[in-house]
């Protein structure tokens, strides 16, 4: 990998290095992986060529497919999303430390501004700041913490601190490699969509999450007679697929207590849980071990798993179902599992909000606080703006405060005579009055403009009309 020197070492007077009596040459940087090194760890190259290729691409589907994309405005933030973004943060596990220097931030942050005009259509003189914002696209810095964080925490199982919060790895699942298991040891336990006959030994498994508590419960029939019915309570972070995984876990504890048996039907209603177990490849340590005791067990007992659907008044599943919802009412909680994956990164993106909020609320660009008063609160979840109503949250439009501003007039007045800034349209121009009158907000309250759906309408047509009213320049 790339050896770095400093302090009295410099490529003048360089340590020489040799392997097998070959000498390494000594460069300024060196591209390993993927990721351009260079001699003081700043990456600027390496940013620099990121940023070259985002522009190019950028660029290229701007010219190619604008006409496909102009009607279709959610599809390049897919791609920014899908392809992008992931591009941008390859590598991070090389300079995330660096990420505390301003100057790296920067340039990492700088690195989303043509994606990010691309997907909101906004003037190029807006500030990258109130483009994340208005985009609702997280800071890049603050993903690649989140994305490094999450790497540590699942593949190399290191404690971290991410905002103020602190992860231990025992706490969530734990990831397994596919490719670390032989592909002749990969097991596939497979499932039909046979109703029941009521023949020999049928269990049925169910999972329940009401009022935010969990339960899971198992009920054993024999020749359609109730035998054996047991119920656990999860805690209440558990998600329902883990509550299913749980019944046919206790299922499996069952027919570990009876002895060799010709017919054992297992039927549940979780398609997903059947399908994991169908899968020849799984990265989930508990579908791994339910795969290998069903392979164990079936060396002396005949079990099948088949799949029933839910509430369609199967006798068996409406009682592992009344079961399962008086399970989540038991005083004690019997079983901790561990989070799932989707919880640690949903809890990591609520990390990523609240150190962006922050960030946000206390930015000192004078610039931003237009945007701030329209939209106080970050979120990834933001409304999709047109091209005007982004002038209007941006106040980067065409107003002639905006053109005198950037050198483009010298009359800073509207036509109706009052000064031409963004929020006048809205409060008190003659021109647009006839569509603002309409706007329905709380005056002391202005980000409540965008409260209402109808609202978002009334502001494209005042800053079209806008747009018609200012001359060319």
């Amino acid at each position: 990998m790339p050896i770095t020197f400093g302090g009295r070492l410099n490529l003048r007077n360089p340590p020489i290095i040799s392997i097998n009596n070959h000498t390494i040459q000594v460069v300024n940087n060196i591209k390993y992986l993927g990721v351009t090194w260079d001699c003081c760890l700043t990456f600027t190259k390496h940013f620099k060529a990121l940023r070259d290729k985002t522009d190019s691409l950028t660029y290229k589907l701007s010219t190619v497919a604008n006409e496909f994309y102009s009607k279709r405005s959610g599809l390049f933030r897919k791609i920014y999303y899908g392809a992008i973004e992931s591009y941008l943060l390859f590598g991070v596990g090389a300079w995330d430390n660096r990420l505390k220097l301003k100057k790296i931030r920067d340039s990492l942050n700088s690195l989303q501004r043509r994606p990010l005009i691309k997907i909101t259509k906004a003037y190029r003189t807006i500030s990258t700041e109130a483009l994340q914002v208005i985009a609702g696209i997280v800071p890049l810095n603050i993903k690649a913490k989140g994305v490094f964080g999450k790497f540590l925490l699942t593949t190399i199982n290191n404690d971290i601190k991410f905002g103020s919060k602190i992860f231990k790895w025992e706490d969530y699942e734990t990831r397994l490699d596919p490719h670390n298991i032989h592909p002749a040891d990969n097991i596939s336990i497979t499932y039909d969509k046979h109703k029941p006959s009521g023949e020999e030994i049928e269990i049925y498994t169910d999972g329940s999450k009401i009022n935010d508590q969990v339960g899971a419960a198992i009920v054993v029939f024999y020749y359609n007679a109730e035998i054996f019915n047991r119920t656990i309570r999860l805690s209440d972070f558990a998600t329902v697929y883990q509550a299913e995984v749980t019944g046919i876990q206790m299922a499996l504890e069952f027919i570990s207590t009876i002895g060799p048996w010709n017919k054992i039907s297992l039927y549940t209603d979780s398609l997903s849980v059947l399908e994991a177990l169908n899968t020849f490849k799984t990265s989930k340590q508990e579908i791994l071990a339910i795969k290998n005791d069903i392979s164990e067990m079936s060396k002396e007992k005949s079990i099948t798993l088949h799949w029933i659907p839910a509430h369609t008044g199967i006798q068996g599943n409406e009682t592992a179902d009344s079961y399962a919802k008086k399970a989540t009412t038991r005083p004690n909680i019997e079983k901790i599992p561990k989070k799932s994956f989707k919880q640690l990164k949903n809890a990591i993106s609520n990390v990523q909000i609240h150190i962006w909020q922050e960030r946000w609320a206390s930015s000192t660009t004078k610039n931003d606080r237009h945007t701030e008063k329209l939209i106080p609160a970050v979120s990834i979840h933001t409304k999709k703006f047109s091209h005007f109503i982004v002038q209007f949250l941006s106040g980067h439009g065409r107003f002639p405060a905006y053109f005198v501003r950037f050198g483009r007039s010298l009359n800073i007045k509207c036509p109706c005579g009052a000064v031409g800034d963004t929020l006048h349209y809205v409060v008190n121009c003659p021109f647009t009055e006839k569509y603002a009158e309409k706007l329905i907000y709380d005056k002391d309250n202005l980000s409540t403009i965008l409260n209402r759906e109808e609202n978002l309408g009334v502001l494209h047509s005042i800053y079209q009309e806008v747009n018609n009213l200012a001359p060319q320049v």
